[in-house]
């Protein structure tokens, strides 16, 4: 398959450092395709339209869940649910979800049918996640 794994990464504001970190990672994999909004939107650009155009255009959406991300409120609320909204009108080979725990709060119940990986684990776990999300 040489087809890159177009990666959404949803996270808080709070959290961006670690997204960011994550998002280099992924950038090396040569068969990933990562999106985070402080690496790829460009001055002016309307973010809102470009960050929901990102979730539909990816594979997968990573989203990371932590202390910091709930309740859930503001934009990351609303990407969330616009993730989810995808999920039920895509077949799951079409479009997925894994969720990346950052800490021990526990996953809303809304995303609990979905996959997830301990970020404690590392950037490998995670790299590992999405190959089996890929289907190699």
């Amino acid at each position: 398959m040489n087809k890159k794994l177009h990666v959404f990464i949803s996270h808080c504001a709070e959290d961006r450092l670690f997204a960011s970190a994550l998002y280099q990672e992924l950038k090396r994999e040569d068969w990933l395709e990562p999106w985070l909004d402080m690496e790829n939107l460009e001055p002016g650009q309307d973010w809102a339209f470009e960050i929901l155009k990102a979730i539909h255009y990816a594979n997968v959406a990573l989203v990371c869940f932590s202390k910091n991300a709930l309740p859930l409120t503001g934009f990351f609320k609303r990407e969330t649910s616009q993730i989810l909204d995808l999920t039920r009108d895509r077949l799951e080979e079409e479009y997925g979800i894994l969720l990346l725990r950052l800490d021990e709060t526990p996953i809303p119940a809304e995303f609990a049918k979905y996959p997830s990986v301990e970020a404690s684990g590392g950037n490998a776990a995670v790299v590992e996640a999405l190959r089996r999300k890929r289907g190699n």
